[in-house]
C-alpha cells in the first residue's frame, strides 16, 4: 500500500496536485462520461469479515518453483493484493491411522492411490465422545499451518492486523475407493472430529480457528443433505461448547447458487443449529444469476446472518461478480482464488522467481487493500449507467470509495469526510496506476478520472499509522 500521510502540514503540497487531477488523471478520450456519485454515510449494510484465499500448495511439479517464490507470494498477498482471511482445510481422511497423506507427499505412493484414500474415514473407536488421538492423522493439515498460515499470521500480526482462520471440513465421498468407508453423516462422529481438530490446533499451535466451515460444497456429497448440514452444526456445537469453545459455524457453502437456500431452510428447520451459524456461505459454479444471489442476501436479513461469497476460481471472479456479491449480495466476506493462485509465478533461473497479480486479483485489490476488516458498507450511488460505486468506512473511520466503469470516466463524488484522499486505479489494457493525492475540502467534493474500464479507488489516508490500532485487531464472531 501506498505509504501514510502523517503529516497534514503535507496538505499544501498536495493540494497543488490535486489541481491536475482534478482536470485529468491522464489524457482522456473523447468518449469519457461523466458521472455524479453521492454517499450516504447513514445508509450502513454489510461489515466486512474478509478477504480470503484458500490454503493450497499443490503436490505436483509446480510445488519447488512456489515454495522459491513463497516468501515473495505470502508478501504481496498481504501488502499488495489485501488478503487478510484465509480458508485452511481439513479433509475427512484425517480421521484413520493409515496415514495415506504422509505416504503420497513422501512419495511412497502416487496420486491415483491417494485420491480414493484421502476422503475415506477410519473410525478411532466405537465412541464418538472419546477421542483416540491413535486414530487421527493432522499431517497433511500441520504443513499447510506451518508453511502458510503462520507466516501469514505473522505478517498480518506486524501491520497490526489479524488474519482470520476459517477452518473448512472437506468430504467429496464420491471419490472414496471401492470398500472405503465413510462415519461423519452421523452427527454425533462429525462432531468428534470437529473438536479433536479445534483441540488439536490448539494445542500444537496456540491458536483457536475463527469459524469452522461445516462442509465445502455439500450439494455435491449425496449424504450431506440440508437436514444433515443442520443435525451436524447442533452435535458439533454442543461439543464444542461443551468444551469452551463458542462455534461460529459457516455453511451451506453450496457449489450451485441457487441451491443455498434450501439449504439455509434446511438448517433452520434443526433446533440448535441456526443460532450457531456466523455467515451464510455460497459458491458461484452454477446458476449464479443474480436473483439466486440476492435470495442468498434475504435469508440473511431474515435471519440476521451476513453472507459470503467464497468461491469462484480460475479467474471467474471478475470486479463485475465482485460488485454483484457486494452490492446485491451483501457479502461481508469474498474469495476468487487460492493463495497461491493469486499471482502467475515465472522462474527466472538464478534470480528470484518474478511473482505478477492475476488479471482478476489486479482488478479486484482496488477494493480489496483498502478496506479492511471490520469496515462498514454504507450508501453510493449514482444515475449513471456506466458506473456502479461502492463505499465503506474502515475500522479507523476513514472512507473508500470504488467505482466499477464500463467506460472512461470523470467522476465527482458528493458527501466525502473531508481531507486526505489517494486516487488510483485499474483500467483495461493498462497497468496499476500509483496513488495520487486528492484533497477534499469542506464542501465534501471531490474528483477524478479514468482513461478507460475499470475500477478507481478513492481512499483516505490515514492521520497515522497507529490511528485507532486497537480497532482493527478485534475479529468478529
Amino acid at each position: 500500500m501506498a505509504p501514510l500521510l502523517a503529516n497534514r502540514t503535507l496538505y499544501a503540497s498536495a493540494i497543488a496536485l490535486a489541481a491536475a487531477i482534478a482536470v485529468a488523471a491522464v489524457s482522456a478520450p473523447t468518449t469519457e462520461v461523466a458521472a455524479t456519485i453521492t454517499i450516504d454515510p447513514a445508509m450502513e449494510f454489510q461489515t466486512m469479515r474478509g478477504w480470503e484465499a484458500t490454503i493450497d500448495l499443490p503436490e505436483d511439479e509446480n510445488r519447488a518453483l512456489l515454495l522459491k517464490a513463497r516468501e515473495t507470494i505470502l508478501d504481496k498477498a498481504v501488502d499488495e493484493v489485501g488478503v487478510n482471511r484465509v480458508r485452511l482445510e481439513v479433509r475427512s481422511g484425517a480421521e484413520g491411522s493409515i496415514g495415506a497423506w504422509t505416504r503420497y507427499a513422501a512419495g511412497e505412493i502416487g496420486y491415483k492411490e491417494w485420491r480414493p484414500l484421502r476422503y475415506a474415514t477410519t473410525n478411532d473407536d466405537d465412541d464418538p465422545h472419546h477421542i483416540n488421538w491413535a486414530g487421527f492423522d493432522f499431517s497433511e493439515l500441520d504443513r499447510m499451518i506451518e508453511e502458510q498460515v503462520e507466516p501469514m499470521r505473522r505478517r498480518l500480526a506486524a501491520r497490526g492486523e489479524k488474519l482470520i482462520v476459517n477452518l473448512c471440513y472437506v468430504a467429496f465421498t464420491k471419490q472414496i475407493g471401492r470398500g472405503g468407508a465413510y462415519i461423519h453423516d452421523d452427527p454425533d462422529e462429525y462432531a468428534e472430529f470437529v473438536l479433536a481438530t479445534y483441540l488439536h490446533v490448539k494445542e500444537k499451535y496456540g491458536f483457536q480457528p475463527d469459524s469452522w466451515e461445516v462442509i465445502l460444497e455439500p450439494d455435491l456429497s449425496p449424504e450431506w443433505t440440508p437436514l444433515v448440514v443442520g443435525r451436524s452444526i447442533a452435535a458439533a456445537a454442543k461439543r464444542l461448547e461443551e468444551n469452551g469453545v463458542t462455534p461460529h459455524f459457516v455453511a451451506p457453502s453450496v457449489t450451485d447458487t441457487g441451491n443455498a437456500a434450501r439449504y439455509i431452510d434446511g438448517i433452520a428447520r434443526v433446533d440448535g443449529a441456526m443460532e450457531h451459524v456466523a455467515e451464510f456461505s455460497y459458491h458461484r459454479y452454477r446458476r449464479a444469476s443474480e436473483a439466486n444471489v440476492a435470495a442468498i442476501a434475504e435469508r440473511g436479513a431474515k435471519f440476521g446472518k451476513p453472507t459470503a461469497m467464497l468461491e469462484l476460481w480460475f479467474g471467474r471472479a471478475t470486479p463485475k461478480v465482485l460488485f454483484e456479491d457486494l452490492i446485491v449480495g451483501k457479502a461481508a466476506a469474498f474469495q476468487g482464488r487460492t493463495l497461491y493462485g493469486l499471482f502467475d509465478v515465472r522462474d527466472d533461473g538464478d534470480a528470484a522467481p518474478t511473482v505478477t497479480p492475476r488479471k482478476d486479483i489486479a482488478q479486484n485489490r482496488q477494493v480489496f487493500r483498502h478496506v479492511r476488516l471490520n469496515a462498514m458498507r454504507i450508501g453510493a450511488s449514482s444515475p449513471a449507467s456506466s458506473v456502479r460505486p461502492v463505499a465503506f468506512r474502515n475500522p479507523d473511520g476513514g472512507l473508500v470509495v470504488a467505482v466499477l466503469t464500463n467506460a472512461p470516466a470523470h467522476l465527482t463524488v458528493r458527501g466525502m469526510t473531508p481531507g486526505p484522499y489517494e486516487v488510483s486505479y485499474r483500467a483495461d489494457g493498462r497497468s496499476h496506476v500509483e496513488a495520487e493525492p486528492l484533497i477534499v475540502t469542506e464542501n465534501g467534493a471531490g474528483e477524478a478520472r479514468i482513461p478507460a474500464p475499470g475500477i478507481i479507488t478513492i481512499a483516505a489516508i490515514a492521520d497515522s499509522p497507529e490511528t485507532n490500532q486497537s480497532e482493527r485487531n478485534e475479529s468478529q464472531p
